[in-house]
């Protein structure tokens, strides 16, 4: 069989090895427009804010290709532009072409550039991959300060590397918290208390109506409310867009993100995509969404890589999940955190900001554990996490939840395991 995986990161990684685990006999080709070796991108502020040095960035050994026997195409020609379901083929961006029997899509998301950020300009970066650091990294000398726009996990990553590269680094957001995303307000001011408290100041409620430049050259930005700050960096951090623009005008169902079923399997029996390209199915939710993250990444390319191989395992989904330490305050956060005004969940809180500790539990009318925020205590985020994979009814614990306590013990005493043990002992397929 002649196998084809595009892209080189998470999920195609994790596709490769369940293919090599059944079958060492197909022929697997795997093309990227990135050409370095295989890499870490979670780990790409640090090696920014220079906590980590670049050979810490790899993912797998340099050898990792030759070991699963994959001939890699590697380089910016290789980014595939169009794909033909009928003939099997798909083209490159040099006029290549491949062909397949089975074909993995993971070509992942890129940097979403807003439309009152102009192009071209020296001094405007994102931060995506390795090239983005780079360029950043290499306008840093005689820099002094340096803006980003967007207060999500990437903005806030990228402005505490930026600060610990000893920049006056300011972030401008929209809404009135960072991470809006992954958090509520009172998290968020924990959050944001942490940061200024290490030099970076946060605008909040504010948007950048002007780009100011001389010569080709970022000087500064203006807010809308008549702001202006002068920086010699700019970092744009707005989220992404999957890329999903090869199979556009293909019949390959797409809408956020490539839309697949419980094998990673497109409305094309042959087309399977993972990743951060991919709409699969969120346990929280309870709907098909694209869940941007490594772990979702490496678990849908493994049940990818193992359906290609028609190994006929099935993927019961993902909790959208974040974490991250910011100024050495632990966060993480998990599924439905924000629900809106007049809906059936209610939450439990825990709020201690003195100690920059927050918990949070939403519950849906079921009891069901639907969304979680952890700050400054996440040891029983793991158990915690759990419950909502399993949907295990919570009503008899519930007023222990909250509790640094609470572990698989509690379960046990409430004889509310019986479905976690099932979990954990399917943890190996």
């Amino acid at each position: 069989m002649n196998i084809l995986i595009i892209g080189n990161s998470a999920a195609g990684t994790a596709a490769i090895e369940s293919i090599r685990a059944h079958d060492q006999k197909s022929k697997i080709v795997q093309l990227t427009d990135e050409a370095h070796p295989l890499y870490s991108r979670c780990l790409l502020s640090y090696y920014l804010g220079g906590s980590i040095d670049r050979e810490k960035l790899l993912y797998r050994a340099e050898g990792f290709h030759r070991e699963m026997d994959v001939t890699l195409h590697a380089g910016s020609g290789l980014r595939v532009v169009g794909m033909d379901t009928a003939k099997q083929q798909v083209a490159c961006a040099d006029g290549s072409t491949f062909d397949y029997d089975r074909v993995l899509i993971a070509t992942g998301a890129s940097a979403k550039l807003p439309d009152n950020i102009p192009g071209g300009i020296d001094g405007i970066f994102v931060l995506r991959n390795l090239d983005d650091v780079e360029a950043i990294k290499n306008r840093l000398q005689g820099a002094e300060r340096a803006v980003v726009y967007g207060g999500g996990l990437i903005g806030v990553k990228a402005a505490t590397a930026l600060n610990a590269c000893g920049l006056k680094t300011t972030i401008v957001i929209r809404s009135n918290r960072v991470l809006s995303q992954m958090i509520d307000y009172d998290a968020g001011q924990i959050l944001s208390e942490q940061l200024h408290q290490s030099g970076i100041d946060i605008l909040h409620g504010a948007d950048i109506s002007e780009v100011r430049t001389g010569d080709n050259r970022l000087v500064g930005v203006e807010t809308g409310e008549g702001k202006v700050i002068d920086c010699d960096l700019l970092v744009v951090a707005k989220g992404v867009t999957p890329n999903t623009g090869m199979v556009q005008a293909t019949g390959i169902e797409a809408d956020w993100g490539i839309k697949t079923n419980s094998y990673m399997q497109t409305n094309d029996e042959n087309v399977f995509a993972a990743g951060d390209v991919a709409e699969a199915y969120d346990i929280a939710i309870e709907a098909h969404t694209v869940n941007a993250l490594w772990t979702c990444a490496v678990q849908q390319g493994r049940i990818a890589g193992l359906n290609i191989v028609d190994k006929n395992a099935s993927y019961s989904g993902a909790v959208g999940m974040n974490s991250l330490n910011v100024c050495n305050v632990s966060l993480m956060s998990f599924g439905i955190t924000s629900p809106k005004e007049g809906s059936s969940f209610r939450t439990l809180v825990l709020n201690r900001p003195e100690r920059n500790i927050y918990k949070k539990i939403v519950i849906d009318s079921e009891n069901h554990v639907k969304g979680i925020i952890l700050v400054g205590k996440t040891n029983n985020a793991g158990v915690l996490l759990s419950l909502i994979q399993r949907k295990v009814d919570v009503s008899v614990f519930e007023d222990e939840l909250l509790s640094d306590r609470f572990n698989l013990g509690t379960l046990l005493k409430h004889g509310g395991v019986s479905e976690l043990e099932r979990y954990y002992k399917g943890r190996s397929l």
